[in-house]
């Protein structure tokens, strides 16, 4: 725990309680963050071309994202939960909490982030305050890996598209 949270939560109870509800709290807010960003990244691009209304994009948006945390967000969650940084109640609420601040703070301003590199590099910081060992950096050389890949693969699929369709 914190040397903030043990001064103030010295009750066992009440600290277990804090962290519950810490938890809940800000998995809300990031689920919140998350949807505000990320929705308005995938359909931007219809709503600014007059293809879908607001509504319609943040419906479809935010249906697609329950479709994907049903069906394949598990690997993910154990991927940053477990395999980067052994994390306990608290540290996940610390990091939860800094990465939601993170995607709100951009998503304010108009800048599409990445939520996924907003909690991955929380829970980096997790595993440095509990020092560099803690860290799995095969783990976090595999999600790099991943971040370089991805857009280079949707830049390569986009131009083989275009140049099929057009």
């Amino acid at each position: 725990m914190g040397k903030l949270t043990d001064r103030f939560l010295k009750n066992p109870i009440m600290r277990d309680t804090f962290i519950r509800w810490g938890l809940i709290s800000a998995g809300c807010f990031g689920a919140y963050a998350l949807g505000a960003n990320n929705v308005a990244n995938v359909t931007g691009v219809y709503v600014g071309s007059g293809v879908l209304s607001s509504f319609n994009g943040a419906l479809i948006g935010g249906l697609s994202i329950a479709f994907g945390v049903l069906t394949y967000s598990r690997k993910v969650m154990e991927t940053v939960g477990k395999k980067i940084v052994a994390l306990d109640g608290y540290a996940a609420f610390i990091a939860e909490l800094s990465a939601a601040i993170v995607v709100q703070i951009f998503t304010q301003v108009g800048v599409p982030v990445s939520t996924s590199q907003a909690i991955v590099g929380a829970v980096a910081g997790v595993g440095l305050v509990k020092g560099i060992r803690a860290v799995s950096l095969r783990s976090l050389a595999e999600i790099g890996v991943g971040w370089i890949s991805t857009p280079v693969s949707g830049g390569a699929i986009c131009y083989i598209l275009l140049i099929l369709f057009l």
